[in-house]
């Protein structure tokens, strides 16, 4: 009898749950293939590269060690073009039978499995998806009958379904949020400790030599490579990130610094996105840390990072599942131009923009605030077109798939879907990044003048942005004040404001700023 086949995606190494949970080598094979289309059909940074196949191939290792039989296809194997070529020729060459799959995150993706193993005369078995705290039915029955979705609405739901933060039915400490404690100004005395650095060994030196040998649409620096690419080093990454950087994360979590990438924050997007690691057991581990009364974890840093994990994270997976075929190609601001130079990484003289696109040159890392209010706001308030903002993003972040790019852009950063996601657009001026950044001291504008050419441009983009949708945001609750403070200046101090934004938005959009 022909053995079923499991086929193992990028972003689903792991054997904690899904079909490899309790699988015997005797039971199954293995098929695993480093898509061709995928990894050499569009721009991506060259340690996501790095990251991707170095994980893949030491988790094809391990099972290997382990007693499965795995056939592994990497991106020059002539079977190799796409996953459904690799299953119509794996088939073929094993007999007919099943395929298993994991229900794939990103949309596009089984259908053409699907297909080919009907050609080669199998079939496809779709298995659920249990890289999630939360199941499709509890999103489902949250959302049924809503036009607009909000995180912290469901974000409430799955606390008091999984009873996580709760106590007698009540959210822990009174409160279900404590975002607004989460916006201190940016501690430029403590200096974090960085995030464990995973020294490569020969099959990661290998792949980073491959990487730069064989990927001319690549971009940003391969070297130095740090992350974690199997289990073991991203339950290191999880357990140093609970012992030492928790306790500051909740304060800290949106400033921003010149020079410190990673803060406090977690970076275990990078392991979690691969299933590396689940994440119910990332906030397990951060509760049990929490609750051991010597460790004093103030309230806002444990409900702050948790409610990113089953809060924001689950919120942009279901979102993702349910609408994100049709926020593609959503433009709800007709935002039209192109992609600055600078995010490519041309020289800019904004600070800001041009230190954080360093940065994410050098390591394929930004935080959550560098990504909304530096890289997603800028591209925003000068009108770029969000499709080319999206496909930036995917190219230049190492935690980017199409499930969680395209709701964080599309939705978020760049109100493309008309405010379904967010009850206002996530736009500012020069004023928010002077109080959450130390990046304005380095600039050669200054975020304080309204008037003259050492005026921040990003003050006089965010009033020409405000003017350009004036009437759409007049009518919401939350932007109403803004528009008519707005429409309260004298018109020859707008017209003045408006002439200049325009003549530094050309340049800017040029390379010439």
């Amino acid at each position: 009898m022909t053995r079923p086949t499991v086929l193992v995606l990028g972003d689903q190494l792991t054997r904690q749950v899904g079909p490899l949970a309790n699988a015997r080598p005797d039971e199954v094979r293995v098929l695993m293939v480093e898509s061709r289309a995928l990894l050499h059909g569009a721009a991506h940074h060259a340690q996501k590269l790095v990251l991707v196949l170095a994980a893949m191939r030491r988790f094809a290792d391990a099972l290997r060690r382990d007693g499965f039989e795995v056939a592994y296809h990497q991106h020059d194997d002539p079977a190799s073009d796409d996953f459904a070529s690799a299953v119509h020729d794996h088939l073929r060459r094993h007999g007919a039978g099943e395929v298993t799959l994991m229900t794939p995150n990103d949309h596009g993706v089984a259908e053409p499995i699907a297909a080919a193993a009907e050609r080669a005369g199998g079939r496809l078995r779709q298995v659920a998806n249990e890289l999630w705290i939360t199941d499709d039915a509890l999103f489902d029955r949250w959302v049924e009958g809503r036009r607009t979705l909000r995180m912290e609405g469901f974000y409430r739901e799955v606390r008091r379904a999984t009873g996580i933060l709760m106590e007698d039915g009540e959210p822990l400490g009174g409160r279900w949020n404590y975002d607004a404690d989460n916006r201190a100004r940016p501690d430029t005395e403590a200096s974090p400790p960085p995030p464990p650095a995973f020294e490569p060994d020969a099959r990661v030196r290998e792949v980073i030599k491959e990487v730069e040998a064989g990927f001319p649409h690549r971009w940003g620096e391969a070297r130095p490579f740090r992350w974690p690419v199997d289990r073991e080093q991203a339950l290191r990454a999880l357990d140093v990130f609970c012992r030492e950087r928790l306790r500051r994360f909740g304060d800290q979590q949106d400033a921003m610094r010149v020079g410190e990438p990673f803060l406090w924050h977690s970076t275990l997007s990078v392991p979690l996105n691969l299933g590396l690691l689940h994440p119910r057991e990332v906030v397990d581990a951060a509760l049990a840390h929490a609750e051991d009364g010597r460790r004093r974890i103030p309230t806002n840093a444990i409900e702050g990072f948790v409610r990113q994990v089953i809060g924001w994270r689950e919120f942009v997976h279901h979102v993702y599942r349910t609408r994100g075929a049709a926020m593609h190609g959503a433009n709800a601001l007709q935002a039209h131009a192109p992609l600055p130079p600078a995010y490519w990484g041309e020289p800019t003289q904004l600070h800001c923009l041009g230190t954080t696109v360093g940065q994410l040159r050098r390591t394929g890392y930004a935080h959550h605030i560098q990504r909304l209010m530096v890289l997603g706001n800028v591209a925003q308030l000068v009108g770029v077109d969000p499709e080319q903002v999206l496909a930036w993003f995917t190219a230049t972040h190492l935690d980017a798939l199409d499930w969680v790019m395209v709701p964080n852009v599309l939705g978020m950063s760049q109100y493309a879907d008309g405010g379904t996601m967010t009850s206002k657009p996530y736009a500012a001026g020069a004023n928010y990044l002077h109080k959450m950044s130390d990046a304005c001291a380095g600039c050669r504008f200054d975020p304080k003048a309204k008037h003259g050419e050492d005026a921040c441009p990003l003050t006089g983009w965010y009033w020409a942005f405000i003017d350009r949708h004036q009437e759409r945001f007049a009518s919401n609750a939350r932007m109403r004040m803004i528009v008519a403070a707005w429409r309260k200046r004298d018109a020859a101090e707008r017209k003045r404001l408006l002439e200049r934004a325009e003549r530094d938005r050309a340049a800017f959009l040029a390379g010439e700023l």
